[in-house]
């Protein structure tokens, strides 16, 4: 198992701000395009517009009567009309500046994007048919800002007018993603009755029951402020429509994995019973399934709801040979490691580089998970197929609490050697942890073993702290008699008086004194 946390799906974007573009810190997912509120369009005097229609533009006038025009900067007053809601002037300057109904603005936004309420929007949509499917610079059609928004008197006025119930963005984000990811519930209902697709995928094959999922769980909600009630509400809607329980993403994820991931527990037993009990062992393309990821974040009431209602296997492992375990104890998760060993998850369950729970929290330096897997029968004695034990692990972490555990609790890990002589002190010596080489040595580490590395070459803790430029560490063991291995190839005796002999020591008998005797799989 790779030590970093597993790719599970994160968050999709709140509603967009205006002249904001927030970054999207986990790839794993599609956010939502982030783009400027119409509601918030500042006006600009000095109206100005550009003939030439840029190159991405690809939608064109139906009727190819009126001129197809972008403003360079500011908008018609049209626009500034629809945008107050005034339907009087909107009506008036239909009439009088019928010209400039087709003008875009510089995001490609036309008049309808700007429509506030149902008044403007019936009355501009019945002027200009034209305009009820033009997309704007991100994708975003009339019908997209008004599912946005929620307001279902303008979204129904627009389906009326034959806005298209299943247009995509550049994303490929359907009117029915925006209107699940905002938590617009009659929205939902509403477009799924006028034959939005219920499926539909994205450009990373995420479908709205996928974002309907993530945003039933707690940490989706916080950042989406989309009301569980509502999350829930809006899935159970999708599903009465016949949404597909086993759509899968990119990844391979189904909607109960990305559930999972967000800890929710009423939509994972609400996707289990849609989808039968094959739901509960669906895996990604990293054999993933929805107790991983649950377990990856710590959500430990989800954790015992895929095993005691759903009949998730809690041993089962992914493509790496992890178990839900493994990720629990490796991200620091101690309920969810407690619950796991209880609900009967093997301790000492080995990946296919032999790496326990243990090792991986020890790689980690999760000494509180750690102290629980020894609790219920954890072995710190592992090791993987190259030798490497808990305290090489640990040492590497550079935590000094969880080395001072070790010592207290098993010393004689401290200085175990990996196949090819690697101690821990040579892993503190290479990582420059000085008060880590302080505890070992204290601990009776030997201060010489030899290490070969993968050139062949022989090397001592004080080598390895001299070859990284660790000078602090190279003193500390030197005070206490450590030396370079070229030095251990003669040895000084005196035997008479006046006479010096050198004694040359074999390196190869000490590299095989140091070198510890392959593992057994635990």
């Amino acid at each position: 198992m790779d030590t970093k946390t597993p790719p599970i799906p994160l968050k999709v974007q709140e509603k967009p701000k205006p002249k904001q573009q927030e970054s999207v810190a986990d790839v794993s997912l599609p956010p939502l395009t982030p783009y400027r509120n119409h509601r918030q369009k500042q006006k600009t005097p000095g109206t100005q517009w550009s003939r030439d229609v840029p190159s991405a533009i690809r939608y064109q006038d139906h009727q190819k009567k009126r001129p197809y025009r972008v403003l360079q900067i500011g908008a018609t007053p049209l626009m500034h009309a629809c945008q107050q809601g005034d339907r009087a002037r909107v009506l008036r300057l239909l009439k009088e500046q019928e010209e400039s109904i087709g003008y875009r603005d510089r995001t490609l936004r036309n008049a309808l994007h700007y429509c506030m309420d149902a008044g403007t929007g019936g009355a501009v949509a019945a002027a200009a048919p034209e305009l009820v499917n033009a997309p704007d610079a991100e994708g975003h059609t009339p019908l997209h800002l008004a599912v946005i928004a929620g307001d279902t008197q303008l979204v129904a006025v627009l389906l009326a007018n034959g806005a298209d119930v299943n247009a995509k963005d550049l994303e490929g984000h359907s009117v029915l993603h925006w209107a699940t990811v905002c938590g617009e519930a009659e929205c939902v209902r509403l477009v799924l009755a006028a034959g939005a697709r219920p499926s539909t995928p994205d450009l990373r094959g995420g479908s709205p029951l996928h974002y309907a999922a993530q945003c039933c769980g707690a940490a989706a909600t916080a950042e989406l402020a989309v009301p569980k009630k509502v999350g829930l509400k809006v899935l159970q809607t999708l599903l009465e429509f016949g949404a597909d329980v086993n759509a899968k993403d990119e990844d391979g994820r189904q909607p109960i994995l990305w559930a999972a991931s967000a800890g929710s527990v009423e939509a994972v037993l609400a996707l289990a019973r849609a989808g039968g009990s094959a739901a509960a062992g669906a895996a990604d393309k990293d054999g993933l399934t929805a107790l991983h990821c649950a377990a990856s974040r710590g959500h430990a009431r989800c954790v015992e709801a895929l095993v005691n209602l759903c009949g998730a296997h809690p041993d089962h492992v992914d493509d790496n040979g992890c178990s839900a375990l493994h990720y629990a104890a490796t991200l620091g998760h101690a309920d969810a490691t407690a619950l796991i060993l209880k609900l009967g998850a093997d301790p000492n369950r080995q990946d296919r580089k032999g790496r326990t729970p243990a090792l991986c929290a020890a790689a980690k330096g999760q000494l509180e998970t750690l102290k629980i897997l020894a609790q219920h029968g954890g072995s710190l004695y592992a090791r993987t197929i190259r030798g490497t034990g808990v305290a090489h692990e640990a040492v590497a972490s550079g935590r000094i609490e969880l080395i001072k555990w070790l010592a207290k609790k098993r010393p004689s890990t401290l200085d175990v050697a990996t196949h090819d002589g690697k101690t821990p002190l040579h892993v503190a010596a290479l990582h420059g942890h000085l008060d880590v080489c302080k505890a070992l040595l204290d601990n009776g580490a030997r201060i010489n073993a030899v290490l070969r590395t993968s050139k062949g070459n022989l090397m001592t803790a004080l080598d390895a702290a001299l070859y990284r430029g660790h000078r602090d560490c190279a003193k500390l063991i030197q005070m206490h008699g450590g030396t370079t291995a070229q030095k251990l190839r003669m040895q000084k005796t005196v035997p008479n008086k006046g006479q010096v002999r050198y004694t040359y020591v074999d390196l190869q008998n000490l590299y095989s004194k140091a070198k510890a005797p392959k593992s057994r799989r635990v």
